[in-house]
Formats: C-alpha cells, structure tokens, sequence
C-alpha cells in the first residue's frame, strides 16, 4: 500500500511539473504573438490563469489571459503601464498543434491605462498647470502665472473623466485640459478615469476583439 501511494504521489508531481511547464511555454508563444499582433515595442508580460493549465488547452478556451504592457513611450503621453484581462480567449488546440492558428476570438476585455504625474504633468505643462493626487479619485491641479515677474501659484480641487479616445482634466471656468490616449492596443474603448496615488487610472473595455497572430 506505502509504495502504491509513493507511485501515485510520484505521477501526480510529474503531471504538476509537465502542467507548470506547458503554462510556462504557452505564456512565452503568447507573449510572442501578441506583440506581433499589436506592433508593440517590447514582449509583454503574460499570466494564463486557472489550475490546472492543461485542461484548458485540452478545451481550447482559457477563462482569462492577464496582459502587462510596457514601453508604450512614442506617444503624446507616455503610457506607464497598460494591463489588459481577456476573457474568454478560444484558442483550439488542434490549431496550435497543426501551426495554423490564423485568428484568436476573446469574448471580452478590460484594461487599466495607468500614467504617471510626471508624463501628465510633462504635457500640462504648456498650459501652466500640474495635477496631483487629491481625494476621492479626484486630482489637485496647481496653476501658475507670471506677474511683474512674481510667479504667485493657486490650487483648486479638479477631476479626471473621458470623452472619446481622450482623457480630460476638467478644472472648470474654461480651463478644462484634453489629453489623447487613442491608437492604444487591443482597440480598448476608454470609459472612466480616477486620480490615484501611483497616477491618473483610466479604465477601457473591449468587446468582439479578435488576435490575428500569424499575420
């Protein structure tokens, strides 16, 4: 009975290590394609979540893919981090085995566009103003202006909305600040924004998004 329970306990830890590994290898290929999908600069980083990995490769969907993104910099304001939950992400092993996996539908995604005060701030410059963390998701945006060679400062309580492809800085009394956030990956559409303390959270959903890997 001892050794029938060794052996069974050495089955099971090899199915975990050849579990892990096939996680392993399959965020690796992924990462690569959806950088190639995208165009973006760098690798990101890719988490295929649910244990164990393997029967979800066997049913060819996975319940939810989370994607890091970095090095989103060419841009009007740089992005700091974008991170994106697919959900729902149908890839038919058959597809993968015969390396023909042309088209990878999701049902849905959400994503998180995080960009630092100091990008944010880089860019309002030109409009004299400066933004920083306030309360309750709102933002604290500080003015300045030149007089007589004095330059006097003001501070007001702000907030940060979208509208469109933008992200705007509303302050109110015609001073409002739009910043564009459009052409981000995944064709994510922007639908709120708040102040927190690592910077301005802007979150986005997709819907009927589908990956072209192979192009």
């Amino acid at each position: 009975m001892r050794r029938a329970v060794i052996v069974v306990l050495v089955i099971v830890g090899l199915l975990v290590i050849a579990d892990r590994v096939a996680l392993a290898t399959a965020e690796h290929v992924v990462a690569g394609r959806i950088q190639t999908d995208q165009g973006l600069s760098e690798r990101p980083d890719v988490t295929i979540h649910g244990f164990p990995f393997l029967t979800q490769a066997l049913a060819g969907r996975y319940d939810q893919v989370t994607v890091h993104v970095r090095g989103l910099s060419n841009r009007t304001v740089p992005i700091a981090k974008l991170t994106v939950n697919l959900h729902g992400v149908h890839v038919p092993l058959g597809a993968v085995i015969s390396q023909k996996l042309t088209r990878v539908p999701i049902d849905r995604a959400t994503a998180t566009v995080l960009l630092s005060y100091d990008d944010v701030n880089a860019y309002l410059s030109g409009h004299h103003l400066s933004v920083s963390e306030g309360e309750d998701g709102q933002v604290k945006v500080t003015g300045t202006v030149t007089v007589a060679g004095n330059t006097v400062s003001a501070s007001a309580s702000g907030r940060v909305d979208v509208h469109g492809d933008d992200l705007v800085v509303v302050v109110g009394k015609g001073l409002d600040v739009t910043i564009p956030l459009g052409g981000l990956p995944f064709r994510i559409a922007l639908v709120g924004a708040k102040a927190t303390k690592a910077g301005i959270e802007v979150q986005a959903t997709a819907s009927g998004l589908v990956l072209h890997p192979s192009r």
